[in-house]
């Protein structure tokens, strides 16, 4: 009879825990996480993002499940279902059906041992982060590599991704530069590195919308190839990746002795994987020596 009790009272820890996530709770300070934490703990819970394991215990060193997992980051970051059939995880009624559900019509491939009930480790937490942050966004990378001192340990599958949130400053290595790749990610890693992308996804959107006309962006030079020839070069700089690039529309002969380049702005097309890296976009034309050269946005 006790042995039943006992197993009771765990299956009761375990419910509450690995729900905690996702039940309604009033706003307060957790007595467990303290300083910085504690200020980007109480900024998730604010938003019904995360919760605590009790009114006054949020359990940081806890471990994060993969139901956990998912529904934290589609929940923080906002990803949104898509109309799709032969979906693996539609039709549950869990409460993390329908997290795992959006995340699988967005595209994001969870790791091949993945179970809701078992614990994710920090690279493949990593990986589904940014898998999710991509669904987001194109964002811009430096082309960079990050050394880092355990990562001949980790899964080469999800390297890249923790690279991609070194770079993006969502993840970060400890004093000796070790990432703990197969460590189990606890849930205040997992809340950091959450709190970390929505904030990188926020400001990077918030910058977009600062964004001045595009036509005093697109720079031109005039290099001579021959005495009768000049080479115009069309440069469109510091693009997020080369798909968002520049051609000649056409060019206009004015009477007057002026040549006018009017040229086109592209946007990448759906579907394609370009290299997220910072840009400088080309296109050139040639035109006569004896006309000058003015550039022009065709509307």
């Amino acid at each position: 009879m006790r042995n039943n009790q006992k197993k009771m009272v765990k299956m009761a820890a375990g419910i509450v825990l690995a729900s905690s996530l996702i039940m309604p709770a009033a706003a307060s300070a957790f007595s467990d996480v303290n300083e910085q934490d504690a200020e980007i703990v109480q900024s998730m819970q604010h938003k019904g993002w995360i919760q605590g394991v009790t009114k006054d215990k949020f359990a940081p060193k806890s471990k994060l499940t993969g139901a956990q997992g998912v529904h934290l980051i589609v929940q923080a970051l906002g990803l949104k279902g898509q109309v799709k059939t032969n979906l693996k995880y539609t039709g549950q009624s869990q409460w993390y059906a329908t997290s795992l559900r959006i995340a699988e019509e967005n595209g994001i491939e969870l790791p091949e041992n993945f179970t809701v009930n078992g614990e994710l480790t920090r690279e493949e937490f990593a990986y589904i982060l940014r898998q999710a942050i991509n669904t987001t966004g194109n964002y811009p990378l430096i082309k960079m590599f990050i050394e880092v001192a355990d990562g001949d340990q980790g899964t080469a599958l999800y390297s890249g991704s923790i690279q991609n949130l070194l770079l993006m400053k969502i993840a970060a290595l400890d004093s000796k530069n070790n990432f703990y790749p197969k460590n189990s990610i606890t849930r205040m890693e997992a809340t950091r590195m959450v709190y970390n992308a929505v904030e990188y996804v926020n400001k990077y959107n918030d910058s977009l919308e600062e964004v001045k006309p595009i036509k005093d962006t697109v720079t031109y030079n005039v290099e001579k190839v021959n005495d009768d020839i000049n080479k115009v070069i069309l440069t469109r700089p510091n693009q997020s990746n080369p798909g968002y690039g520049i051609r000649v529309a056409k060019v206009e002969f004015t009477k007057q002795g002026t040549a006018i380049v009017y040229y086109e702005l592209l946007s990448p097309e759906a579907g394609s994987d370009y290299p997220q890296v910072i840009t400088d976009t080309k296109t050139e034309t040639y035109i006569s020596s004896e006309y000058k050269v003015q550039i022009e946005l065709l509307l």
